[in-house]
């Protein structure tokens, strides 16, 4: 154990010196501008918000939009507080499009703020890839408000079928409490998971893993940027094939509770696609208490970064890294390449561990920068109003995972690189098409996925 955590805090320092360069960039900001979304034009450092007018929201509390703007009555107005305070309001996923109006009056203005809200209340269907692979496709049904009471609050229930099906429900509540700032999110989900350990594997055949989880978290948002968070959950694991080594229970079964608590620093201005913020989040777990099987602690870290230069193009960063500490770790605590995180040119090579740690850059040209199309062949007026954005990037990817009677060696990391095209859409989707090398120069693979890599 002492070794691990020797070589975990030397991947802590790597960490905090890449985080001290990215720091230490000087982003150009103006280039994040979309003119079209900020009326009339005027030169920055001139004016003062004397008042914030909400118009087109609605169902959505006027605080709900406010609550996510940098710039407040007295603020200095500049075309980057603007164009950020635009693609934040768009972040909470309620809008189609947001604009924001400057209207001037001698030294101050007024800021209109305008939006164009999404449906809030209906049933969707459930298609997705798990863990990045187009052969483990889930698919089903559910229905979700996502603007309760007109609040940003979440209800959600669905399920899925096909590979991993899972059933789920979910209430989020950004405001529980007003004067201390305080959020809600719990959620219950049972779901049949596949095995990923091919630990677990070397005893037999393949078998199931079916997971019972309750979970409830508080949070209190200190800032427009930074929230902390402590949780309880409840996890039940049962593998469908008990061998030695699935649980760390001999019954075949593994019931414990967990305790989280976690830190988050988020500057980035849009959740989907950033151009311009840092992302810096960690946490620790307990899990496990009493007279649990299941006893060990885990550490986590996520540092990104996102910087725009000329011409609109934006670098991005990100290091992360996962530890652990104190008893064994079941095997479907293991952490792993090749499922949820992957190695672009070594996207379908899986990597087991106890311990992760890795980086992801990219580089992001616009070809297309985001712009909205109307089309009024569309008959549902929230579906008319429509977002895209195209853009080529550039990309590289490394890291690696070890046990804890491992050291972590540099020279044993893997790594991956290319190019791509990067597709923006409505409702906050986002696609990718990417062709990618492994790191020693070996045969490039062709990547269809969904989402941004980071």
């Amino acid at each position: 154990m002492g070794t691990s955590l020797f070589y975990f805090i030397r991947g802590m320092k790597i960490f905090l010196c890449i985080i001290f360069f990215l720091l230490s960039l000087s982003p150009l900001r103006a280039q994040e501008i979309d003119s079209l979304a900020i009326q009339p034009p005027f030169p920055d450092s001139t004016l003062r918000v004397a008042k914030i007018v909400i118009s087109g929201n609605e169902k959505t509390k006027d605080f709900v939009i406010k609550r996510e703007m940098s710039l407040k009555v007295g603020s200095l107005i500049t075309r980057h507080a603007i164009a950020f305070d635009i693609n934040r309001i768009y972040s909470l996923r309620l809008f189609n499009r947001v604009d924001i109006h400057v209207i001037p009056d001698s030294t101050t203005a007024t800021l209109l703020v305008l939006v164009n809200e999404r449906w809030f209340f209906y049933p969707y269907p459930i298609f997705g890839l798990k863990d990045h692979s187009w052969s483990h496709l889930y698919y089903g049904l559910g229905v979700v408000h996502s603007n309760f009471r007109g609040r940003n609050e979440q209800l959600y229930a669905q399920f899925a079928l096909g590979y991993d099906p899972f059933v789920s429900f979910q209430y989020v509540n950004p405001l529980i409490e007003s004067e201390w700032n305080l959020f809600l999110n719990t959620k219950f989900e049972y779901g049949v998971i596949k095995n990923k350990s091919l630990i677990s594997l070397q005893s037999g055949p393949e078998f199931d893993e079916r997971h019972l989880d309750g979970q409830v978290i508080i949070g209190k948002r200190f800032s427009l940027f930074s929230t902390a968070t402590t949780s309880i959950e409840y996890t039940s694991v049962t593998v469908s094939d008990n061998r030695a080594g699935r649980t760390l229970s001999p019954t075949g079964t593994d019931s414990y509770f967990s305790f989280n608590a976690g830190y988050q620093y988020d500057t980035r201005d849009l959740g989907e696609y950033p151009g311009y913020g840092t992302l810096l989040s960690v946490s620790a777990s307990k899990l496990g208490f009493g007279q649990s099987e299941v006893n060990y602690q885990r550490y986590n870290f996520d540092f990104r970064r996102y910087i725009p230069t000329v011409k609109g193009i934006v670098f991005a960063a990100r290091v992360f890294g996962s530890g652990v500490q104190g008893g064994r770790v079941p095997n479907y605590g293991h952490v792993y390449y090749g499922y949820n995180e992957r190695i672009r040119g070594r996207f379908t090579t899986i990597l087991e561990g106890e311990n992760i740690f890795g980086g992801n850059a990219e580089l992001h040209l616009p070809i297309i920068s985001p712009s909205y199309f109307r089309s009024e062949l569309i008959p549902i007026e929230q579906f008319r109003v429509i977002r895209y954005a195209l853009y080529f990037a550039l990309f590289a990817d490394g890291g690696d995972v070890w046990y804890r009677n491992q050291p972590l060696a540099l020279n044993r990391f893997l790594g991956g690189y290319g190019f791509g095209f990067h597709f923006l859409l409505s409702y906050s989707a986002v696609a990718r098409i990417e062709y990618a090398f492994p790191g020693n120069a070996g045969k490039g693979e062709l990547i269809f996925d969904i989402g941004a890599a980071f």
